[in-house]
């Protein structure tokens, strides 16, 4: 599901080019659509829903290695995370084709201010098991950490793109008031995915389908279970961080939002595209301040909080897997 806005100028040669690839595509799967609908639905499959391979480098390695590891199992697929240090802590989701790693360079100011950081690869990427991705899978395993019987003890949730939409989905079915913070999230995910099947030339006629069997094998519907249409239901204040810039994933998208629902707030930022903003020093600092400032507020008021994660922030144990 690679998750992306291209911008081509109106009749420019990109453009041609691009019409011609798509004309190209959709005539071959409707060939092959007509020969073995299941064999050009396992086609699209492992072409839109299989991540690229995320190459951490030699600093990023060095803090995994220094992490504690943990596991469980979604959908018969193996998710693997690191935790480090104790006490409150503080989930960190990632985007497509991504890692939990990602965001190393929050770990310091947030660890350093007391809390423990929890990161996962989502399944499918990284050290999780699986060819595939999907949305509904991301959202399972963000559901997962959050009532795990381990209780991780979340105080604060910062999650990316797509690991937004999956957050936004989990807040509002959980019904949990857990501090959060959005990095360009996808938040029309249904328009989006449809706009990069359409991108890629896969007739609609397929691709509904595919999802249809997605809905069908985890449980959700993508009309249902939009983040657009469960933003507005979540039991939080969230804090959107997005770029203007931003390639990817449409910054008006958060916009339109921050200005309908009072709880949204929308941090604005220009120049650092989809993916600078997860290392830059100065939304460090504004995500590191709120984080911080809203668990203070959370224990002022827990009593009228409805999720012991929140409520709660004591230091707990989870059982390491072998290093």
């Amino acid at each position: 599901m690679a998750i992306h806005f291209e911008k081509f100028k109106k009749n420019s040669t990109n453009d041609r080019i691009n019409n011609f690839r798509q004309l190209v595509t959709r005539i071959l799967l409707k060939i092959f659509w007509s020969i073995s609908p299941a064999m050009t639905k396992r086609f699209v499959k492992n072409h839109i829903f299989k991540p690229a391979d995320y190459q951490i480098d030699a600093e990023e390695r060095k803090i995994l290695e220094n992490g504690q590891k943990f596991q469980f199992d979604i959908h018969g697929k193996t998710i693997r995370g690191w935790k480090w240090g104790k006490g409150p802590g503080i989930l960190f989701v990632h985007g497509w084709n991504g890692r939990g790693i990602q965001f190393y360079k929050f770990f310091k100011s947030l660890r350093k201010a007391g809390f423990a950081i929890i990161t996962f690869d989502a399944p499918g990427h990284g050290e999780s098991t699986g060819k595939t991705s999907s949305y509904f899978e991301w959202t399972d395993t963000v559901r997962a950490i959050l009532t795990s019987p381990h209780e991780f003890n979340i105080c604060g949730i910062i999650a990316h793109s797509l690991g937004g939409s999956a957050v936004i989905n989990m807040l509002s079915k959980e019904k949990v008031s857990v501090p959060t913070v959005l990095l360009a999230p996808a938040i029309k995910l249904k328009q989006i995915l449809f706009n990069t099947f359409n991108l890629f030339g896969i007739p609609s006629v397929i691709y509904k389908k595919v999802i249809e069997e997605y809905e069908h094998r985890f449980g959700y519907t993508l009309k249902n279970d939009n983040p657009s249409n469960l933003i507005s239901q979540v039991n939080t204040d969230l804090l959107i961080v997005h770029d203007q810039e931003d390639g990817t994933i449409p910054f008006l998208d958060s916009k339109q939002f921050s200005k309908t629902l009072p709880a949204v707030r929308l941090h604005e930022t220009n120049g650092l595209g989809h993916k600078q903003i997860l290392t830059d020093r100065k939304i460090v600092e504004l995500v590191t301040e709120y984080i911080i400032s809203q668990n203070m507020s959370t224990r002022m008021r827990h009593s009228d909080l409805q999720h012991t994660f929140a409520t709660d922030c004591q230091p707990v144990e989870i059982t390491a897997t072998n290093q």
